[in-house]
């Protein structure tokens, strides 16, 4: 069953991590990240809500995710079978504040390093 209030973990540049309560609908999730979403898997039914188009406008680098660097606000949010964004536990809550609690620092050129768009044929 879809919620319609998740509670999430708010990720801005240069900032702490902060519990957020955000409105489960995409107006208000497209809204909280300045544009259009996208969503990337983190772990077993956790995800990250971010701005589709966040390098491609220039947004600010937030945190390095393996060799990639994320910009802009993100969410950590659950998730569930069906495909739902869903609340996070108090324990995947206090994993990811420790994970992203450091703000971190990027150069342009290190942002602009990351930006791949991948073409695919068919033959």
């Amino acid at each position: 069953m879809k919620e319609n209030v998740i509670k999430v973990l708010k990720v801005k540049p240069h900032e702490h991590p902060e519990v957020y309560m955000l409105k489960n609908t995409l107006e208000a999730m497209q809204e909280a990240v300045g544009g259009y979403i996208d969503i990337v898997g983190l772990d077993d039914n956790v995800c990250i809500l971010l701005n589709d188009e966040g390098k491609l406008i220039g947004l600010e680098g937030n945190r390095r995710i393996g060799s990639d660097i994320i910009v802009g606000d993100f969410f950590v949010c659950g998730s569930d079978e069906e495909g739902n964004l869903t609340s996070l536990s108090e324990e995947e809550l206090d994993t990811y504040k420790k994970f992203f609690y450091e703000p971190q620092e990027f150069t342009k050129e290190e942002i602009e390093e990351t930006a791949v768009i991948e073409i695919y044929t068919f033959e």
